[in-house]
């Protein structure tokens, strides 16, 4: 018996699943993909931070544009997956067929979130509507929004190269609009859908971050500035790479995903057991 019971104290423990011996529930997903990006992110942003505010800027945008593509990676396959995805009561609660990165404990589900009302805003302020028309092209995921932001912090030079008075005193007001909406889109997700997505804090963290940027930058002559900042190249060459790969690859997705297979294998699994 003495021998056995190790085997069997084990085999159990394999049975009850990682949520019986990681603390507040985390899986393997918080230790293989999210604990990594966030150190990454946090050294990312220390440097930017340290450094003048263009190069800052540089940074959050490189920084936000990834979390924006990551973002759309997870709902454009979400979508394909799980058609008509109901983000209260989903069909694949242990989301099977397929579990984004960001689901990494009961408390944090970045798939409910991101899939639920207040991840369109511009169709929940009922700007945007589903369908056709022009309502119905305007009717995005606020990561793409996020992509068009973080992508005028990042080339903000040649933005001011537009024929637009008052231009950085107007770009630092629409960071503080940005700003208030992500303090409502952070009552939503705490409170309203009492959860926690690493997507979504992580972009929270980058659009409070250019505000204090763009009060600086607002006031600042960048004619002898790098377009860049002070980002070295190996620095700056592979995280624009990394972005630009996303870009493609959450593209490719959206354009030429299977969305019949991930429907039959989201299927799969309550067809077995109705059967």
């Amino acid at each position: 018996f003495g021998s056995r019971f190790p085997r069997l104290f084990g085999a159990r423990l394999v049975q009850l699943g990682l949520h019986a011996v990681m603390p507040l529930g985390l899986d393997g997903n918080f230790y293989k993909w999210v604990l990594p990006m966030v150190v990454a992110e946090a050294s990312l942003g220390a440097y930017g931070a340290s450094s003048d505010m263009r190069t800052f800027q540089v940074m959050l945008g490189l920084i936000g544009l990834y979390w924006c593509f990551a973002a759309l990676w997870v709902e454009v396959i979400i979508e394909q997956v799980y058609p008509d995805f109901d983000y209260a009561n989903p069909i694949d609660p242990e989301m099977r067929a397929y579990r984004p990165f960001c689901d990494f404990a009961p408390w944090a589900t970045c798939s409910k979130v991101l899939m639920s009302p207040p991840g369109r805003i511009l169709r929940f302020l009922g700007i945007a509507k589903k369908g056709g028309g022009i309502r119905g092209l305007i009717d995005v995921p606020n990561p793409t929004l996020g992509v068009l932001f973080f992508a005028c912090h990042l080339f903000y030079p040649a933005l001011l190269l537009l024929p637009i008075p008052y231009l950085p005193l107007l770009f630092f007001l629409a960071c503080c609009g940005v700003g208030l909406m992500t303090i409502w889109l952070a009552y939503c997700l705490f409170v309203q859908l009492q959860d926690f997505c690493i997507v979504c804090v992580s972009m929270y963290v980058a659009n409070f971050a250019v505000i204090v940027v763009m009060r600086t930058l607002m006031a600042t002559d960048l004619s002898d500035t790098a377009f860049f900042g002070d980002v070295p190249p190996w620095l700056l060459v592979p995280l624009g790479l990394l972005d630009t790969v996303m870009l493609i690859a959450v593209c490719v997705r959206y354009l030429w995903g299977h969305s019949a297979e991930g429907r039959e294998a989201a299927s799969a699994p309550y067809i077995r057991i109705c059967a």
